[in-house]
């Protein structure tokens, strides 16, 4: 029984790992911190065994899934998987368009909109005022699967705006872009 599950481990491990390397880089960097893969500096002392780990941590935390079905083992991220990653990426490309986003969360429901507040900074939104946040990313396209991931759908707005009258004062937002 031990060994079947090393097994199934092992092959969730490859599974994975091909998984991230056809995403990416952005992906690895957003679910493994790659310091913590070494026990000292040396590139010899690679600790293979913080991987799997780490993987295990990532299914049971709900980031990825990993499915068997007719032999072949296949794993993807889940929305929370999708949302870390998004969270993570550093990706500051702009198309000249404002993602706007306001909402109206109940007091009731104050810890979705905490979180809620939390990924959008994380993402790169910055608060125009309380609960109007502005951000001139393309990644910041993906905030429904915040909203969703939280069920705040009827409590929220999203628009994508490509003129603006107050254009200066957004760009003062983002200094390190726009300047």
């Amino acid at each position: 029984m031990k060994r079947k599950t090393k097994e199934q481990i092992v092959d969730i491990t490859l599974a994975v790992l091909e998984g991230i390397l056809r995403i990416g880089e952005g992906t690895m960097n957003a679910f493994v911190d790659q310091r913590s893969l070494y026990k000292t500096k040396n590139c010899e002392d690679f600790a293979s065994w913080q991987i799997t780990n780490r993987l295990r941590e990532l299914i049971m935390g709900g980031y990825i899934e990993v499915k068997e079905e007719s032999g072949t083992t296949s794993v993807r991220l889940t929305r929370k998987g999708k949302i870390k990653h998004l969270e993570k990426t550093v990706n500051k490309e702009i198309d000249g368009k404002w993602r706007f986003i306001s909402f109206d969360i109940p007091e009731k429901l104050r810890t979705q909109r905490i979180k809620l507040t939390r990924s959008l900074r994380r993402i790169g939104y910055k608060a125009l005022q309380k609960s109007l946040w502005v951000c001139p990313f393309i990644r910041a396209d993906e905030v429904e699967l915040i909203i969703e991931q939280l069920k705040l759908q009827q409590y929220t707005a999203y628009f994508v705006v490509e003129k603006s009258d107050i254009k200066e004062h957004l760009e003062g937002l983002f200094p390190e872009i726009f300047e």
